[in-house]
């Protein structure tokens, strides 16, 4: 296991004189929009649980990594919290074992796709996969017949989506694909490969990198490519978080690879009448990028059944559906994700973006990093590397060769 963050474990239980545990529970930025569910889902538990009380802490997204790790160094952490950048903290130990702690039949009632997905490290369970995003993709048709494609033929795959995004930035003079290839930010060097099934990055014993390859040379001199022939806008290497949607709203990119539907929001009426939701182009991998927001309990709660099983509530079957109803996003269990809902009849663009989606839950996979100690920082020198080689300063084949003579290093020394 990895090493210890100087944080202790202890299995105390809390309780107030009239023999109720207390549970602190965080979000990341629903309490503006979802504090009624977030609230009444609280108040069923509770009057389920009168043992049990529920303190919710809601945290904004920036801010939530840095405030969790203070709470450990500080030793009064949550007893359940939705937290970002996992692989950070994998390594040092502080998680709780959800393979331990939830029940065969429980872990049984999730997708395996996202069981598998964001909490894992080195074959074991960190996290509870909460509610999930699988991505399909917006085009703008008028941009497509300005550039001479047919807008009722959106690209299939990755390899089409280039092309006429190239085709796009020639006649037009905008941006064909709104993507941002920032570390951990819907894109990057690894998940591109990713797409076009170059994995693992790394053999079997992580004691060396696989990543310089002439398969990987291709894949990636293909985005560099298109980078520099306008397929993508020159933002997209240091671009800030939903940068991404304001490009494609704004006329700028024609093309956006998105999770869902909820952009609609932002839509005016003329622009309404341009966006079109499609399934996502495919890589050579055949299969979709996903996401899913995740629950851990740290291993210094003193509640940890208790958090598990409230964790246990809040992703069941009835309480995602129901999310899923407010917001386009997709559940992460196998009932709820097969409920009609997300085969019912779309009545707005909204609605076919989220049915999309839906529909694409087998056909996905969750983008979640190499399963490999030290990915932090490794994934800092691909991001340095392969973006030195996209602005020209140096080749793919030389970016490959310093990203696996780094990598290796790292991985002899740590």
């Amino acid at each position: 296991m990895g090493a210890s963050l100087g944080v202790g474990c202890s299995s105390t239980e809390d309780r107030s004189d009239d023999g109720v545990v207390t549970i602190e529970f965080w979000t990341i930025a629903l309490g503006d929009a979802f504090a009624d569910y977030i609230n009444g889902m609280i108040d069923t538990y509770e009057a389920a649980h009168p043992d049990v009380r529920v303190e919710w802490v809601d945290v904004s997204g920036a801010e939530v990594s840095e405030k969790f790790l203070a709470s450990l160094v500080g030793g009064s952490p949550p007893d359940l919290a939705n937290l970002y950048d996992l692989p950070r903290f994998f390594e040092f130990d502080i998680l709780a074992d959800m393979d331990q702690l939830v029940s065969p039949a429980d872990r049984d009632l999730r997708l395996e796709v996202f069981w598998q997905g964001m909490g894992q490290y080195q074959g074991t369970a960190y996290a509870l996969p909460w509610y999930a995003g699988v991505t399909m993709m917006w085009y703008n048709r008028e941009l497509f017949a300005l550039a001479g494609l047919d807008p009722d033929r959106p690209p299939t795959t990755i390899d089409e989506m280039l092309a006429f995004g190239r085709q796009i930035h020639e006649r037009t003079g905008k941006f064909g694909v709104s993507w941002r290839l920032h570390p951990s930010l819907v894109a990057p060097a690894w998940a591109l490969l990713r797409l076009d099934g170059v994995w693992p990055l790394f053999d079997a014993d992580h004691a060396h990198s696989t990543i310089n390859t002439p398969l990987a040379h291709q894949v990636l001199q293909k985005w560099v490519d298109a980078y520099h022939d306008g397929v993508l806008p020159p933002e997209a290497l240091a671009a800030s978080h939903r940068d991404e949607v304001n490009w494609f709203i704004e006329g700028r990119c024609a093309m956006l690879p998105f999770a869902g539907g909820w952009i609609t929001r932002y839509f005016d009426k003329t622009f309404e009448a341009k966006a079109v939701p499609v399934l996502q182009p495919r890589g050579a991998l055949g299969l979709v990028p996903a996401t899913n927001q995740v629950l851990v309990v740290p291993r210094m709660s003193r509640h940890k059944q208790q958090a598990v099983d409230f964790g246990l509530f809040v992703t069941n079957d009835e309480n995602q559906l129901e999310f899923s109803r407010r917001v386009a996003i997709l559940p992460s269990t196998k009932a709820a994700s097969a409920d009609a809902y997300f085969r019912r009849e779309p009545v707005t663009a909204e609605d076919r973006a989220h049915v999309l989606s839906a529909l694409d839950i087998p056909n996905s996979f969750v983008m979640a990093p190499p399963d490999v100690p030290g990915w932090s920082r490794m994934e800092d020198v691909l991001y340095e590397e392969f973006a030195r080689a996209m602005g020209g300063d140096q080749t793919v084949a030389q970016c490959l060769a310093r990203v696996q003579r780094k990598w290796d290093h790292q991985l002899a020394f740590q």
